[in-house]
């Protein structure tokens, strides 16, 4: 078992054993991470999520669990490089299809020998190839034929990805004519710099180019530091649909065979899964900082809720300080109903009827009346205010770096209104209930309910009928109620907003964190 510790050899079953069980959990938290809030680069993000994961699952963990998983050798490249035509040469058999049409390759094809099959029953390779098993493979080394880099189907790139970051090594096979492709070689360099082992096939070199493009291909892969990456070149044998003769791909062959032979494939396997640590680490730590960064923009869009109800709120807590909801109808209707003649003038006057039950009626109508007034202007006036915070808010989450388009946020105002407004009037009638002045005499607990709302909007008049009437803590308790109420209609909008972010699942970077410490400590000495 290659155990990468201090010695760069076998260290322990334990050691073993202990590596294995922190690449399973690391895998682990990388599938527990969610990164839901769509913030710039979060494609790339995800992307990186699972290259890890599979890099992780399909190249490290398989060699830990069991030693004798073959090496996984792909074939890589851009479209019509002649992967399929050169896999089936090595092998002399026809187990990937090979054609001139374009694409060929769209389920990839995993190949090894029958004295690997028990070792590679149940990798997650064989789920996603069409797995051969023949003897003319090379023990020990499984090869796959990857789809296209660049291919016009967005699945067979994402299959290719796949493969690659499962590789033990990638040979890269390309042409003369497409071995400076942009997506190709860009994949090829970031391979390498992640540490993978990279070899390059340059195929169907026409003999007048052979000079030029050799030793331009060979700047560029030294310019990429990947000088001393081996470098196979086949000459062109012209538009194939079958096998190249087999001394073309001889080179390639016996290099293959001689990693079997001198268990170079285990070193690779070794080298490649060490030299993949610091990246891991290095990419579990990125991970984690994204998801910090997650959290954050999260915290954000949260925060720009809220703030959006500060304005808002103070502007209705002034309004009712003011007495604007008593402007207007509620004040005309007081001073019609409080003048002489009027059934609320004895509350104005404080005179007490010699009969005053026979007028109670009359004023709890008169009462009503003006309740009704002010109940319609807090309607109006919370309305707007709700639609001030929900602009607010909405305006907040666009200016946010995050794409906050697919987050939907329902916020029925019109409900939210209605709800506070008779949660008020149940509240001035709570109030009512708890007077015991001589105003209580004068009306019904309905009626006195409808004053204390008049009262608490801010007329004055009202004000102090209820005063001189023993009504002080009553209105006292309604004007706090009517606060309170509209405030907590605000704070249901801002809640929708919330209640939006703190459904999604949020990942947690304290786990990644501890994964690549733990790991690096498992397996990488600091030099």
């Amino acid at each position: 078992m290659a155990v990468f510790g201090k010695n760069r050899g076998v260290s322990s079953p334990y050691a073993a054993s202990r590596l294995a069980r922190l690449v399973t959990e690391t895998i682990e938290a990388l599938q527990d991470v969610s990164f839901p809030l769509p913030v710039p680069g979060i494609l790339e993000l995800r992307q990186a999520q699972r290259d890890l994961q599979t890099q992780l699952s399909t190249r490290l963990l398989p060699h830990l669990l069991e030693d004798a998983v073959p090496a996984i050798v792909v074939f890589g490249g851009s479209s019509g490089a002649g992967k399929s035509t050169i896999l089936n040469s090595l092998i002399g058999e026809d187990v990937s299809e090979a054609s001139v049409i374009r694409p060929t390759t769209r389920t990839p094809v995993l190949v090894f020998h029958p004295d690997d099959e028990q070792a590679m029953e149940g990798h997650l390779l064989t789920e996603i190839c069409d797995v051969i098993v023949t003897e003319s493979a090379i023990p020990g080394i499984a090869l796959i034929d990857a789809p296209d880099l660049d291919s016009i189907d967005a699945g067979n790139r994402s299959t290719s990805q796949t493969l690659l970051n499962a590789a033990d090594l990638w040979i890269f096979v390309t042409t003369a004519s497409r071995y400076g492709d942009h997506v190709a070689w860009s994949t090829l360099t970031e391979a390498y710099t992640r540490g993978m082992t990279t070899a390059v096939v340059l195929n169907r070199l026409p003999a007048r180019a052979k000079v030029a493009v050799r030793a331009d291909l060979m700047k560029r892969m030294a310019e990429g530091g990947m000088g001393e990456s081996p470098l196979f070149i086949l000459d062109d044998a012209g538009p194939t649909d079958g096998r190249l003769d087999p001394e073309r791909v001889n080179e390639l062959k016996q290099w293959l065979e001689l990693m079997q032979a001198t268990r170079a494939s285990k070193s690779l396997v070794s080298r490649t899964s060490r030299a993949l640590m610091p990246a891991t680490r290095r990419e579990l730590l990125e991970l984690a900082d994204a998801a910090t960064a997650q959290t954050d923009a999260a915290e954000s869009l949260k925060e720009g809720a809220r703030t959006a109800a500060e304005e808002p709120t103070e502007k209705f807590n002034a309004a009712v300080t003011s007495g604007r909801l008593a402007s207007g109808a509620p004040t005309t209707q007081w001073l019609s109903l409080a003048s002489t003649g009027g059934p609320l003038a004895s509350l104005v006057t404080g005179r007490d009827l010699l009969f005053p039950s026979r007028t109670i009626a009359k004023r709890d109508k008169a009462s009503a009346s003006i309740a009704e007034a002010i109940d319609d202007a807090l309607a109006v006036t919370l309305r707007q205010i709700l639609i001030d915070v929900r602009d607010r808010a909405d305006y907040a989450w666009s200016m946010s770096y995050v794409d906050t388009s697919e987050l939907k946020v329902d916020v029925d105002i019109e409900a939210l209104v209605q709800e506070a407004v008779q949660r008020w009037q149940d509240d001035s009638l709570a109030a009512a209930r708890r007077v015991k002045g001589g105003i209580s005499r004068k009306v019904s607990e309905d009626g006195l309910a409808g004053l204390l709302r008049a009262g608490a909007s801010g007329l004055n008049g009202v004000q102090t009928a209820l005063k001189s009437g023993g009504a002080e803590g009553g209105l006292s308790r309604t004007q706090r109620a009517l606060k309170d109420r509209c405030e907590n209609s605000i704070n249901s909008v801002v809640e929708r907003y919330v209640a939006v972010i703190d459904d999604l699942e949020m990942p947690d970077s304290s786990m990644l964190r501890l994964r690549a410490r733990e790991l690096v400590d498992a397996v990488w000495e600091k030099e």
